[in-house]
């Protein structure tokens, strides 16, 4: 009764209004109960005069409305229905309905999932202009912010997407996803102290955040200073971390600290019995230290983890060489052959433990041994060469100039049993860990 009351009151003052003071072009919002039409103002009057209508104002749409269109927002939000959340949104803030009640309808939440149902149509360039306009109204308000660098960094808008992030960091914010991608603009556009800046603020908050710690380590060789006390620090908060201790480690030894190198992966070690990756880089640490027993010892319990990598046996088998303990260089190459199917890279290795023993056990002048040997040094690089390797040309380059190869005049000069057999193998103590011999050639 008391609200029939009222619209007939606001009838007459309407009513009396628009006569005394309509004019052309002017529109009235008027409603039936069953719709609501904005008219020119004497049309409204008459419909209102003949036909039922009244006044609606905006806050009766208000009244009417905004409670319907935030439990349909928040059902389609929570649905993922985005097209309909984000028109449910759209037609609250066109309503103003923040202000019909702003405990029931917080301006805060309406922009920002606003925006987030734009945005999770792609929609970004329209969820930029709902932000923007959010934040005019909302200035202090940091979800906001975040989000309108989101949308900036979708648009890859990045000096927008910056500016954004400043006013999010100087508001105080602790976002990480926010400091973070602000960093990395800086490190896209080379502006290193500052991203070194924003990385330590996170590592602040986030301290043991490893991805963050590695960029902080690239930014600060990028800026060409050392970042070799990240490394340690980050190693020294972790000691059984294996990926943190080899990672410095190898730091150490590009700054020619393999000692040091060889401390961490050896404490590092005793955490990780079952890591191939700290063995494989304690291996090279002693091998580039010239530790090369100590590199066989350790590669060597290396492959009873991985008895299928080639590689391994290679690697002990290139210390072997470096010790000129053949014997032992031999015996783990066949093993690389073996598990390689005689591969390139392992065909090539041979070759260069024949040529490397042929040349610390010949003397001035290359006896009968010695050209059996560099012959079998250059069928193996010939193999690996016709395989794709071509890794020790060099060495096979000076074989053919250097007149050191087993030739037709070396096998004439050999016995009959020999020549009978079909193939020469060489002699005396320093060849005796040879096992392969020499076939007769077609030109011989």
């Amino acid at each position: 009764m008391k609200k029939f009351i009222l619209y007939i009151i606001l009838i007459l003052i309407t009513v009396s209004s628009a006569d005394a003071q309509c004019k052309r072009g002017e529109k009235l919002r008027i409603t039936n109960d069953v719709e609501i039409k904005i008219t020119d103002c004497r049309e409204a009057t008459r419909l209102i005069y003949n036909e039922g209508w009244y006044p609606y104002s905006v806050e009766y749409e208000q009244e009417d409305r905004c409670p319907q269109l935030l439990s349909s927002s928040a059902e389609y939000y929570r649905s993922s229905n985005w097209e309909l959340s984000a028109s449910s949104y759209s037609q609250m803030m066109d309503l103003r309905c923040d202000q019909w009640n702003s405990d029931f309808v917080n301006p805060d939440d309406v922009y920002l999932y606003w925006s987030i149902a734009l945005q999770n149509q792609g929609k970004f360039e329209e969820s930029e202009l709902v932000l923007i306009k959010g934040l005019e109204e909302l200035p202090d308000n940091t979800s906001l912010m975040a989000r309108l660098a989101y949308a900036y960094k979708k648009q890859n808008k990045i000096d927008e997407m910056i500016i954004e992030y400043e006013r999010l960091m100087d508001s105080g914010s602790d976002d990480l996803t926010s400091l973070i991608d602000l960093a990395r603009a800086y490190g896209q556009q080379g502006r290193s102290d500052e991203q070194i800046s924003v990385l330590k603020k996170v590592l602040k908050i986030d301290p043991n955040n490893s991805s963050v710690q590695s960029e902080l380590a690239r930014a600060y060789e990028d800026s060409g200073e050392d970042p070799l006390d990240i490394f340690k620090a980050r190693f020294e908060e972790n000691p059984d971390n294996a990926s943190y201790a080899v990672e410095y480690a190898d730091k150490l030894m590009n700054n020619g600290d393999t000692s040091e190198a060889i401390d961490v992966l050896e404490n590092t070690l005793s955490y990780n019995r079952d890591n191939s990756m700290v063995y494989m880089s304690l291996g090279k640490a002693y091998n580039d230290n010239s530790d090369f027993e100590d590199a066989v010892e350790v590669l060597e319990d290396l492959f009873e983890l991985d008895r299928n990598n080639f590689r391994v046996a290679m690697m002990v088998s290139e210390n072997g060489i470096e010790m000129e303990d053949f014997e032992l260089a031999f015996e783990w190459a066949q093993k690389a052959m073996k598990i390689s199917k005689n591969n390139a890279e392992s065909l090539a290795h041979l070759g260069n433990l024949y040529y490397k023993s042929m040349q610390t056990c010949r003397g001035d002048n290359f006896s009968r041994s010695d050209k059996i040997v560099a012959s079998l040094a250059y069928e193996y690089f010939g193999k690996a060469q016709k395989k794709g390797n071509s890794k020790y040309f060099k060495q096979q380059k000076w074989l053919e100039e250097n007149d050191v190869l087993f030739s037709y005049s070396d096998w004439f000069m050999t016995d009959k049993e020999i020549q009978a057999s079909g193939k020469v193998s060489p002699s005396g103590r320093c060849y005796d860990w040879v096992s392969e011999s020499l076939a007769k050639q077609s030109d011989w």
